[in-house]
């Protein structure tokens, strides 16, 4: 393999590396659109059931 096609390989793999990597981090750290107006979901508490078994 040629020095050219070495470095055009490297850059390749880190230009696809660095956008999946950019990719993650700012999904991590930006939030979802629409996040503030949804209600919490309530959670069900397991010693609160009204069935006796």
């Amino acid at each position: 393999m040629s020095a050219a096609a070495t470095v055009m390989f490297l850059v390749t793999i880190l230009l696809v590396w660095g956008g999946l990597v950019a990719s993650v981090v700012l999904l991590r750290t930006l939030p979802v659109p629409g996040d503030e107006a949804e209600v919490p979901a309530q959670s069900v508490d397991p010693k609160d059931s009204t069935t006796n078994e």
